[in-house]
């Protein structure tokens, strides 16, 4: 076998289903009209700053914060396991070799069924199931890692 056989590649990298940014961005636009509501009435300037203070206090809560764990938060998929980085920097890892996964399932809601989203449990042999919360096209990925954690069994026999 070649030397490079084992190195490991990079296939995909999902991010979570980009419906949850639908709330955060209705959220900021009621928060503005809002805003451009009810400041025009106001008569005094420490009323025009605390509205303002208080607009940016929850627009940074309910819109950054969400969208900047929405661009942080993602699914590696390689060749020799998967990579999970939540947090809101992305920084926590959780990782499964393919090695130590026994099988695959979708979990899902109306809501994500609606969307073609779900939970993907991949489920260890030992320990707690790695989950990608809210994965896009649920269904298929997950036909894919059956498809994958199949063809590494036959390729290992």
């Amino acid at each position: 076998m070649p030397a490079n056989s084992f190195a490991e590649r990079d296939f995909v990298v999902v991010r979570r289903h980009g419906s949850v940014l639908l709330f955060p961005a209705i959220f900021l636009g009621l928060l503005c009209a809002g805003f451009f509501f009810v400041d025009p009435k106001l008569t005094e300037v420490w009323q025009h700053q605390a509205l303002l203070v208080a607009v940016v206090v929850l627009a940074v809560l309910f819109w950054l914060l969400p969208s900047i764990r929405f661009h942080t938060n993602r699914y590696e998929i390689t060749s020799n396991r998967v990579i999970v980085h939540r947090g809101l920097t992305g920084g926590k890892v959780d990782q499964a070799a393919w090695g130590e996964l026994s099988g695959v399932s979708v979990t899902r809601g109306f809501g994500m069924w609606l969307r073609g989203a779900g939970n993907i449990h991949l489920h260890r042999e030992f320990g707690v199931d790695l989950i990608l919360h809210k994965a896009p096209r649920a269904k298929k990925l997950a036909r894919e890692f059956e498809n994958y954690m199949a063809s590494r069994q036959r390729v290992g026999e």
